[in-house]
């Protein structure tokens, strides 16, 4: 799944997320569209509208300012919220209300959005559809925006490709979390013989002071990708594009990383190699 979809597939998240606390025992499915704008208060619609306008204007600096407080911090400063979209090339074309589901609280709406994402593996842009659900939150009188599951820093590296043993790795984006980092990495297999990737046998991924974290390994596709679990094994002139999810500190931050792939495995060898990939985070 291409980043642009993840981030998308992810937004459609639990209303739980959105309030930050407990619905209520019954959770409605959203309303039907046509009149899912005229719905929401005066306040709510001023609000919702603006978010999505300013993101669709990529004016990240004042879709920031609508956040809510619990935003805000996660995310430090506008720059970081910014990140994410241009990490991925995101550009929002359109936007439709679909449905409103209320919570205690607030509302969530369910967003019908056209959009375009640049394609890691091949780097170019690529146009899609899909749904987004936004919380609108009550907080102090006023209404702000709850928009879960982007990363609070994104970063593209530069120079971050290594070939080993006609293996040639890109680490195409570098996403930060909550206690998680998320390594978007493209694998080309640039030798005449088949090579098997099986990285959650030893990969490790390391901060500047020498820290060492593992992969999260799942059967939650947005946390561990199956194929790589699994074990790929890409023929001559293939390549696959996958994520790598590192189980770290609730907040890490380092001005470089250091990744260790292994094993590899490729046809005929005497024994598997492993790919060491320099990451230059910027700070």
């Amino acid at each position: 799944m291409t980043p642009g979809l993840v981030r998308f597939a992810a937004l459609c998240c639990s209303l739980v997320f959105l309030a930050g606390a407990a619905p209520p025992a019954a959770v409605p499915a959203p309303a039907a569209s046509g009149s899912a704008l005229s719905r929401l208060t005066p306040a709510q619609r001023v609000v919702f509208e603006a978010y999505l306008g300013a993101l669709t204007r990529s004016d990240y600096p004042a879709a920031f300012a609508l956040l809510t407080r619990e935003e805000q911090r996660y995310f430090q400063s506008p720059q970081n919220f910014a990140s994410g979209f241009l990490a991925d090339g995101l550009k929002i074309f359109s936007h439709q209300a679909i449905g409103l589901t209320p919570f205690r609280g607030g509302v969530v709406v369910s967003v019908n959005e056209e959009f375009q994402f640049t394609d890691p593996g091949h780097g170019i842009p690529v146009k899609a559809k899909g749904r987004v659900d936004y919380g609108l939150i009550n907080e102090d009188g006023q209404v702000r925006i709850k928009d879960p599951s982007h990363p609070w820093l994104a970063v593209v590296p530069k120079n971050a490709t290594v070939t080993q043993d006609g293996l040639r790795v890109t680490v195409n984006k570098v996403s930060f979390f909550t206690g998680r980092v998320e390594v978007m990495l493209t694998f080309a297999n640039i030798a005449d013989t088949t090579v098997t990737l099986l990285p959650y046998g030893r990969s490790v991924l390391h901060d500047a002071a020498g820290n060492a974290y593992h992969p999260i390994e799942t059967k939650l596709p947005g946390l561990t990708d199956r194929n790589l679990r699994l074990g790929l094994r890409l023929p001559s002139d293939a390549q696959y594009t996958g994520a790598l999810t590192f189980l770290t500190p609730n907040r890490l931050t380092s001005k470089s990383l250091s990744l260790i792939l292994a094993p590899q495995l490729r046809d005929g060898a005497d024994a598997p190699f492993e790919v060491d990939l320099p990451i230059a985070i910027s700070s």
